[in-house]
């Protein structure tokens, strides 16, 4: 019997074939495991897989919208920025080299999508930073751009953590990016 579409039961297939891959992904690169591998990892059929996902890459990109783009994106403020990252750390870490392949393996895509949704949030922050600012008259295109920019270059900090072995934790890395934010928060001030 297949599960409806976003249905409990569909979500929990979904994650039962999320599991599997990253479990393969551990010993395996990600270009040598095929849907067959995953459905046999999880015991289910393929008719299943290709209920839920087109191919393979498709799964990839659910793995990080549920695991890192929703739960970084949902809610998020500058008051609750410092514990959003730290739970990306966090998540990354846990299943560090699953990450690690997944970024080698479907890194350009990824990057612009990560990117994207990133910019969006920061546009959001810098649009707050600049409305408390007191001297600074901000043009709506400039936030934009600032925010473009720090959500293209955290989104590269966090994918370069990645690939060299995220050697700092979740505490160290969300410590530099606030400092980040933090030191350009006193250009407004000044």
């Amino acid at each position: 019997m297949m599960c409806q579409q976003d249905t409990p039961c569909a979500i929990k297939t979904k994650k039962k074939l999320a599991g599997a891959l990253k479990e393969l992904m551990k010993t395996t690169p990600f270009d040598k495991i095929t849907v067959s591998d995953i459905t046999e990892k999880c015991n289910v059929h393929r008719q299943t897989f290709y209920y839920h996902f087109q191919d393979r890459y498709e799964l990839l990109d659910w793995i990080f919208a549920t695991e890192i783009i929703d739960p970084f994106v949902t809610d998020f403020t500058f008051e609750n920025m410092a514990e959003k990252f730290n739970n990306l750390f966090d998540t990354m870490l846990e299943s560090k080299k699953f990450y690690q392949n997944a970024l080698k393996t479907n890194g350009d895509d990824l990057t612009r999508y990560i990117s994207r949704i990133a910019s969006e949030q920061f546009k959001n922050v810098i649009s707050i930073i600049s409305k408390e600012a007191k001297k600074y008259n901000a043009i709506e295109d400039d936030n934009m751009l600032l925010g473009v920019f720090f959500g293209y270059g955290i989104t590269g900090v966090i994918i370069n953590w990645a690939i060299k072995g995220m050697k700092e934790d979740s505490k160290q890395m969300t410590a530099r990016i606030e400092n980040l934010i933090e030191n350009f928060k006193r250009l407004f001030d000044n």
